[in-house]
C-alpha cells in the first residue's frame, strides 16, 4: 500500500493528534453524514463531511473533511493513472497562500492505493459566518435595503486578486464564492471549489472565462452586474479594454444560450453591458 501524508504545519498534526485524527486511516474511517450527497462518476466518488473537533484550549473547531475514490485528473505529468482532484485542490490553495491570497485553511492532504483504488483525504476549517454568493444575491433581490456595494466590491476584488496572477478558478460559480460580512462594514471574501485552477494564457482570457461563468450561475438582481463588472475592471486595472471584455464576454454568453437553446439563438442578450 502506497501512503502519502502531509500536514500543513506541525501545529496542524499536533492539533488533529489531539483529536485522534492524526493519520490518514483515522480521517478515513471517521464516521459522519455527508454534508451534501456524494458524487459518483466514472467508476469513483467524493463527498464532503462536516465534524467537530476542539483545540487544545477546550474550544470548538469546525472542520471539512472531503474524501474521494478514484476521482483523478490526467495530465502531461500523470497521462495514465492521473492524481487525485484533491491533491490539485491542495496545491492551488498552496499556490494561493505562498501570494497572500486569502483562501481555505487547510490541515491535511493525504492519499492512498489500496487495491488498485485511489483514495484521497482534505481536510480544511470550515468557513465559519461565510456565505455563498447565490444566498446572498437572492436576499439582495428580496430586500431593496440590501447593501450589494458592500458586498459586490469584495467580490470584485478578490476575482481581480486572482486574475492578476493569472489564475483561472475555471469553475467560479455563485456557489463558490463565499462571503463573511464585518462588524465594520467590511467583507472577506473565500473562494472554494480549487481544484481546477489552474494558469491560464493572459489576464483578458481568464476574465472572460471567469465572469461569463459567474454570470451565468449566479441570480444577479438587478444592476448587481453592472455594478460588479464596474468594481472588478477598475481594480483590475482593464478600464483601457472595458469594451472589449464586454463584447467578448456577450459572445462567450450567447455561445453557451445557443448550445443550451439551439432555437433561442436569435434571441438577443444584453446583460453583460452595463
Amino acid at each position: 500500500m502506497k501512503l502519502k501524508e502531509i500536514f500543513h504545519s506541525e501545529n496542524e498534526r499536533e492539533l488533529l493528534a489531539h483529536n485522534g485524527l492524526g493519520s490518514f486511516e483515522s480521517l478515513w474511517d471517521l464516521e459522519g453524514h455527508f454534508i451534501e450527497e456524494p458524487n459518483y462518476r466514472r467508476g469513483g466518488w467524493s463527498g464532503i463531511v462536516l465534524h467537530e473537533i476542539r483545540l487544545q484550549n477546550g474550544q470548538p473547531l469546525k472542520i471539512i473533511i472531503k474524501r474521494q475514490e478514484n476521482h483523478t485528473f490526467r495530465s502531461l505529468l500523470h497521462p495514465l493513472r492521473g492524481i487525485p482532484t484533491f491533491f490539485r485542490e491542495y496545491k492551488n490553495i498552496c499556490r494561493l497562500e505562498k501570494r497572500n491570497i486569502p483562501t481555505l485553511q487547510p490541515l491535511f492532504y493525504g492519499e492512498r492505493q489500496v487495491n488498485g483504488n485511489m483514495q484521497a483525504v482534505l481536510v480544511v476549517r470550515f468557513l465559519n459566518g461565510y456565505r455563498n454568493l447565490d444566498d446572498l444575491l437572492t436576499e439582495a433581490g428580496k430586500n431593496e435595503n440590501f447593501d450589494l456595494k458592500s458586498m459586490i466590491d469584495p467580490v470584485a476584488g478578490m476575482t481581480a486578486k486572482i486574475h492578476s496572477f493569472r489564475f483561472q478558478h475555471s469553475c467560479l460559480y455563485g456557489k463558490h464564492v463565499f462571503v463573511k460580512t464585518e462588524k465594520n462594514g467590511s467583507a472577506d471574501v473565500r473562494l472554494i471549489d480549487l481544484e481546477k485552477m489552474h494558469f491560464g494564457l493572459s489576464r483578458f482570457s481568464v476574465a472572460v472565462h471567469d465572469l461569463g461563468a459567474l454570470f451565468r450561475h449566479a441570480p444577479w438582481p438587478g444592476n448587481s452586474w453592472r455594478l460588479f463588472l464596474q468594481s472588478y475592471l477598475s481594480k483590475a486595472g482593464l478600464e483601457s479594454k472595458e469594451k472589449r471584455l464586454y463584447k467578448a464576454l456577450g459572445e462567450k454568453i450567447e455561445k453557451k444560450k445557443i448550445r443550451r437553446n439551439p432555437h433561442e439563438h436569435k434571441r438577443g442578450n444584453k446583460a453583460h453591458r452595463p
